[in-house]
């Protein structure tokens, strides 16, 4: 799919991120899951390697398989030796690029977080040039794990993407410059639909119909543009039916009605009890028609209303 659509929408987006890495900042992507953070990523350090002298990807989203990863790559480019990384002796004299990681892979896995990051640090400090480490996901870090990745942000540039910043690791956000990846607009889905059309050749009742569908249940979310298109494509002709029977979750928003609904709850119930207590029985028949409706409409007011 990216073949066909590429990065549209996302130019100025790649652009900004080119300058803070070549300006040797840190940085976070950030935005919800399917919005392009990693496509981005990846768009960017191919524009950027001329300026990248050692690179480390990571696209593991647990921070121990992170920091395992990252021993394996240094092993790799030569960067950190068989004996940092407690491997078996028989290995010790053998240059790091040699090394089969098949044989030393389960060690490695063995090592705590903490073995690995007295070993990473003094390697990426001695490094002729800082290198950059990008990491597909930040999301999960935990306050403990956040320390091993504070200590490499001394001897590396990091550039991650997150779909989520939390406040407990507020630390680490706080040393990267954030740029935040927001929904395609309009005119960039209708762009991507119209590309993926002509390079498909698929046979569309009412185009019009089908972009104007895309964009409105895409919400400007990237991957559900991927995933309508995806499974639209399968059609051998679609027409207008099909085009309305296309749905995703992404362009549905919902409107949170719960601070509402517990206050109207303790309206009624309020107005039953001074009708009660007051005799009056006006109040308290208001009261009893309230709590019927409000049972009534309960059900339907939970479920929300999508715009």
């Amino acid at each position: 799919m990216d073949k066909i659509v590429g990065l549209i929408g996302r130019d100025e987006t790649v652009a900004e991120l080119i300058a803070e890495i070549r300006k040797g900042k840190h940085v976070i992507l950030t935005g919800p899951v399917g919005i392009g953070k990693s496509a981005i990523l990846r768009s960017a350090l191919d524009k950027a390697a001329d300026k990248i002298d050692l690179l480390i990807i990571l696209h593991d989203h647990q921070a121990k398989g992170q920091f395992v990863e990252i021993a394996r790559q240094m092993l790799a480019l030569g960067l950190i030796g068989a004996k940092e990384l407690d491997l078996p002796a028989k290995f010790h004299d053998t240059p790091g690029p040699e090394i089969e990681w098949r044989e030393v892979k389960s060690q490695v896995n063995r090592a705590s977080m903490r073995d690995l990051t007295q070993a990473i640090i003094p390697a990426l400090a001695r490094a002729d040039s800082k290198p950059v480490i990008a990491v597909d996901d930040l999301t999960t870090l935990t306050p403990t794990q956040m320390a091993f990745w504070l200590a490499i942000f001394d001897h590396a540039q990091v550039i991650g993407c997150a779909s989520e910043k939390k406040a407990r690791i507020r630390k680490l956000w706080w040393k990267m410059k954030e740029i935040e990846v927001k929904p395609l607009p309009r005119n960039a889905v209708c762009e991507m639909v119209k590309a993926y059309i002509v390079a498909t050749g698929i046979l569309i009742e009412s185009p019009d119909l089908y972009i104007s569908h895309v964009v409105k249940q895409s919400g400007g979310v990237p991957q559900a543009i991927y995933d309508m298109l995806d499974e639209s494509g399968k059609e051998r002709i679609i027409d207008k039916r099909k085009v309305r029977e296309m749905r995703h979750d992404a362009g549905v928003f919902y409107i949170d009605f719960t601070p509402l609904i517990m206050i109207l709850g303790a309206v009624i119930v309020s107005m039953r009890y001074v009708g009660m207590g007051t005799g009056d029985k006006t109040l308290y028949i208001l009261g009893g028609l309230g709590t019927a409706l409000f049972l009534t409409f309960r059900y339907f007011a939970f479920k929300g209303v999508g715009r």
